[in-house]
């Protein structure tokens, strides 16, 4: 690690001059605490490091901050609600914890076996499997709990056979059912936290299960495109359009792609974020307009079916 989290405190202990200290990084949403040397491209490492700094003895960091640690990207993981408001450092303390600064901090009451705990680097995480479970776990919707697990086993954090046997023994943590029974819709192919909600729109509507970026390819055998969820019996298709799809180009190729997947007698149902309060019934028309459709016409084809 290039840089450190010091407490303002000790650093005019060790001698730097007050204007030393108010000449170093802050850090944002955290009082008292300065960054020393050079600070990563990551910012989020610095508040992980800035909250372990904080923490009581005996803590472990959990939530996003573990799933940072394991190494989510901030693509899927950015640390911020909305991309806007930052949220606070998840972390579980012991009940023993006396008084400490908790702002920046989200301090739980949630007791961590020891086999649930690692060590990366020096700080204290949870496991893999017991990140997933908290990410899943504390979060009040079922689609965003399906988009991270999906995101725990894109980066390795879980199998999902193997997390099922993890949650067996388990009892008596808050949503821990909600997680159990969305075990065997895990999808490791996810290429965002919006694919996953959609998929899990796509499940409640009570759509086939469909393929997760699966490769079309036309009659001839040339490759196409990989919707993001797929149909390979009716031909709907459903696309996420966030707002990358507003920048410089991307209309164009879109429209070329949505056209090339129509001749090929697709069905193509785009959900941008404003749709996402009547997701369903999208998705329910457009799976009726796929099922209408004259089927002579389907010229796709799907050569390697990896599924879910």
């Amino acid at each position: 690690m290039t840089f450190q989290i010091r407490r303002t405190g000790e650093l005019l202990a060790d001698g730097m001059t007050r204007h030393g200290v108010d000449q170093l990084p802050r850090v944002e949403g955290m009082t008292g605490l300065r960054v020393v040397g050079r600070e990563p491209e990551d910012g989020r490492l610095v508040r992980i490091h800035a909250a372990w700094e904080k923490a009581p003895a005996g803590s472990v960091l959990a939530g996003w901050a573990a799933a940072v640690v394991h190494g989510v990207p901030e693509t899927f993981v950015d640390g911020t609600v909305n991309g806007a408001r930052l949220r606070p450092v998840d972390l579980c303390v012991p009940d023993t914890a006396g008084g400490y600064d908790t702002r920046g901090l989200r301090p739980r009451r949630s007791r961590i076996p020891r086999q649930h705990q690692v060590d990366i680097g020096d700080l204290r995480v949870t496991s893999g499997p017991r990140t997933a479970l908290d990410l899943a776990r504390w979060t009040r919707s079922g689609a965003r709990r399906l988009a991270m697990l999906d995101l725990s086993a894109r980066f390795g954090l879980i199998e999902p056979a193997a997390f099922a046997t993890f949650l067996d023994p388990l009892g008596g943590l808050h949503g821990l059912g909600g997680v159990r029974d969305l075990v065997p819709l895990v999808s490791e192919r996810a290429e965002s936290v919006p694919e996953s909600e959609l998929r899990y729109d796509w499940l409640e509507a009570g759509l086939p299960s469909p393929l997760v970026n699966e490769p079309v390819h036309d009659r001839f055998g040339d490759f196409v495109g990989r919707p993001d969820l797929f149909d390979s019996a009716s031909g709907l298709a459903a696309e996420y359009q966030g707002f990358w799809h507003h920048l410089d180009l991307a209309p164009e190729k879109d429209r070329a792609r949505r056209a090339r997947f129509e001749a090929m007698n697709m069905t193509v149902v785009e959900i941008w974020n404003e749709d996402r309060d009547h997701t369903e019934a999208l998705l329910r028309e457009g799976y009726e307009r796929a099922r209408s459709r004259d089927q002579r016409l389907d010229s796709w084809s799907c050569p390697h079916r990896a599924g879910v």
